[in-house]
C-alpha cells in the first residue's frame, strides 16, 4: 500500500501504528506527500518518503510521477490519509484502487470544510469516514463510518 498525504499527522500516524502493531494486515512501500512536514515519522517507522509538489500548475507532471512510484513500488492499493489534493479522472483511470480516510460525515458533509458545515448546522457528533475514490468528489462508495458522541 501507499499512502499519500499532506502536512497533518493523525492519519499517518494511525495508519502506520496499526501496520506496526499487526492490527492491519499490510504492508505500507511508500509515503507520498506534497508536503514535507511528515518526512521524519516516515523515518521513524521506516518506511520511504517521497515528495512531490502538487497543484494546478504542476498536477499533470505530480500525478505521473506519483504513478511511476506505486508501480515502482508494486502497489495495489492506495489510501488518502488526509491528502487534501484532488485526484484527477485520469490518474483514477489509471489506477483505480484507491480508499480515502476522510473527515467528515459522508454522505450529509462533502466537500471542503466539513466539521464548519457540521457545526453551522448544530452536528454535535465527530465522525470519520472510508470511502472509494471516484471522479465525483466524495461520492465513491462507502466502505466504513466511524461516530462518536
Amino acid at each position: 500500500m501507499a499512502i499519500f498525504v499532506g502536512k497533518q499527522s493523525h492519519c499517518l500516524l494511525d495508519l502506520l501504528w496499526r501496520v506496526r502493531s499487526n492490527e492491519l494486515p499490510m504492508k505500507v512501500a511508500v509515503v507520498i506527500s506534497n508536503h514535507q512536514d511528515l518526512k521524519s515519522v516516515c523515518k521513524e517507522f521506516k518506511v520511504d518518503f517521497k515528495f512531490i509538489p502538487n497543484n494546478s500548475t504542476c498536477k499533470d507532471n505530480s500525478e505521473r510521477m506519483m504513478l511511476e512510484i506505486i508501480k515502482e513500488y508494486q502497489v495495489d492499493l492506495v489510501v488518502l490519509g488526509k491528502y487534501m489534493q484532488i485526484l484527477t479522472g485520469n490518474f483514477i483511470k489509471q489506477f483505480p484502487s484507491i480508499i480515502n480516510i476522510h473527515h467528515s460525515f459522508l454522505p450529509a458533509f462533502k466537500g471542503s470544510h466539513p466539521y464548519h458545515q457540521a457545526w453551522s448546522r448544530g452536528v454535535k457528533i465527530i465522525g470519520a469516514t472510508a470511502h472509494y475514490v471516484t471522479e465525483e468528489l466524495d461520492d465513491g462508495p462507502i466502505i466504513e463510518q466511524a461516530i462518536a458522541q
